[in-house]
């Protein structure tokens, strides 16, 4: 499958090691950038991975075959909306973000009676760090990106996005979009928030205790690091999943709590085993 020319909308950290990946991989024949400001626009028109960069999201998605969403998953559905009065026939539209149903509802609403069809999309391939400086090449390789097709999306744009993500090197999953945000309010929202939370409590620690710090505690907090302007979007709109995983969290830690109180060595290192292997089960994965 050939996708000729690609638009990229927002070059931050996802879009600009997209534009990257596309053109490292030759993907399609030209890239093109939307940004907001003229700052940027001058930034990314200077770069290898940018044949044509524009402020005017029509003209930047004008002759397009895939327009990728790479904005703050606050922004998404109001970009997709004005994104679909633009489509022309056969053209894919699809985006970043970490949060679907909202997401893909709205789109379904702004795409009705529009020439190109919309398929979400969620690379989980990002980083504590932020913005087009830290953008590499090799972001996506080998890591999942789930899709969520609606039911009524075109079996041909399905197929599409798929081949899209599985050219840059990426495992493509399928599921529903309220599916896919249960998953990750456990798998990815969850994890950001108890690294948070663990940070949040040490802050009042010592200066002098800081130097003591281990790999152990730089790896469990290593992702409090991230944006919390662009966390704060995604755990807002994903809330309702979000607080599910987090009771079961507290229930975890109130047994924790009640094996250390009252427990027998035993029933603290069976709580211990049950969590080394779900760890275990996970597999290395690269960072």
């Amino acid at each position: 499958m050939n996708f000729e020319q690609v638009t990229i909308v927002g070059p931050g950290l996802l879009g600009a090691s997209l534009a990257m990946a596309l053109r490292a991989r030759k993907v399609c024949g030209r890239i093109v950038i939307w940004a907001r400001s003229s700052e940027r626009i001058e930034q990314c028109s200077g770069k290898e991975w940018c044949d044509q960069a524009e402020e005017d999201l029509a003209r930047a998605v004008s002759g397009s075959s895939v327009v990728v969403v790479c904005t703050s998953v606050a922004s998404i559905s109001s970009l997709v909306s004005e994104i679909m009065r633009h489509t022309s026939e056969d053209m894919l539209v699809t985006d970043v973000g970490s949060v679907k149903e909202p997401i893909c509802t709205s789109a379904v609403e702004s795409g009705r009676g529009a020439s190109g069809a919309f398929v979400g999309s969620h690379p989980m391939a990002g980083s504590e760090k932020s913005g087009m400086v830290h953008a590499k090449a090799d972001l996506f390789e080998g890591k999942p990106c789930i899709i969520t097709p609606q039911d009524d999306t075109p079996e041909v744009a399905t197929q599409a996005v798929r081949a899209f993500w599985e050219k840059l090197g990426m495992k493509v999953y399928s599921m529903n979009s309220g599916e896919h945000d249960r998953s990750v309010a456990h798998l990815s929202h969850l994890p950001h928030l108890v690294s948070s939370s663990l940070a949040h409590c040490l802050n009042a620690i010592p200066e002098e205790w800081k130097k003591l710090a281990g790999r152990g505690l730089m790896d469990t907090t290593r992702i409090a690091e991230g944006d919390p302007g662009l966390w704060e979007q995604i755990m807002a709109m994903n809330k309702s999943h979000l607080l599910d995983s987090v009771s079961e969290l507290e229930n975890s830690l109130k047994l924790a709590r009640k094996r250390l109180e009252n427990g027998s060595p035993d029933e603290v290192r069976e709580f211990l085993e049950i969590g080394s292997l779900f760890r275990k089960s996970l597999g290395n994965r690269d960072k």
